[in-house]
């Protein structure tokens, strides 16, 4: 019997060393500069009857964006940028299932924090008509004036309770569908000031991660492994109880 448990431990030493050996495959994708098929715009709350006011200037290496809110506290105020994958709405969306972390580039004035907000194709819920039945994943961001690179882990965007709520989607559907990825916004904090002009400098947007298939071989190995002493040792109890 200690014979098979050295077995073992020796193909579980080996295992692990191949594991650290694999190459692991990187994944990164430019959202901006502006990656193949992505298009990029600005919005504002002037269509609903908002009075925020939007000043937008793009090039190929800086996306320069400047609102202020609508002061009028009565009414709704909003404004944003949206980095669309599926403009064309043909479901070209991105998958991005190996992606543990969204990275900004910014320069930062009037604001303390923005929201990202990244936006998944879900087939139980979204209305292609209807852009706001897209999952929203959210994170409020905090920024400070000047120079900012952040790194989002992606495990940090959540499902907030508004999106459930204002499409009366049950909270048990609440896959991310990172796979299905139609846009990244980026929008006014919830706390930003009405009146007070804040100033977004984009210079990068890049989601990054690395492949977990070795991770899966390796856990899958680890697992046989382990049904293989369970399965040894259930017949050598069996055998003692006879005894």
């Amino acid at each position: 019997m200690k014979k098979s448990y050295t077995i073992l431990a020796i193909i579980a030493i080996v295992a692990i060393v191949i594991y650290v050996a694999l190459p692991k495959k990187q994944f990164a994708e430019n959202v901006f500069p502006l990656g193949e098929g992505v298009k990029v715009s600005a919005y504002d709350d002037n269509y609903d009857g908002g009075e925020s006011v939007v000043l937008f200037n793009l090039s190929d290496t800086l996306a320069h964006f400047q609102c202020a809110l609508g002061a009028d506290e009565k009414k709704s105020a909003w404004c944003g940028m949206v980095f669309d994958f599926d403009a064309n709405g043909k479901k070209n969306y991105h998958n991005w299932t190996n992606v543990d972390t969204i990275y900004l580039d910014v320069d930062v004035s009037g604001t303390d924090e923005i929201n990202l907000k990244i936006w998944a194709y879900d087939p139980d819920v979204t209305d292609l008509g209807k852009s706001n039945t897209f999952r929203l994943l959210l994170k409020e961001v905090p920024v400070k004036t000047g120079h900012n690179k952040i790194a989002v882990p992606f495990d940090d965007l959540y499902i907030p309770d508004f999106w459930y709520d204002e499409l009366g989607v049950k909270r048990s559907l609440n896959r991310p569908h990172h796979e299905s990825i139609a846009r990244v916004e980026i929008s006014s904090g919830w706390k930003q000031p009405r009146g007070k002009k804040f100033v977004l400098d984009i210079r990068d947007i890049s989601a990054k991660g690395i492949s977990n298939t070795s991770y899966g071989i390796f856990l899958l190995i680890i697992l046989g492994l382990m049904i293989v002493a369970i399965g040894r040792r259930h017949p050598v109890k069996e055998r003692d109880e006879e005894k």
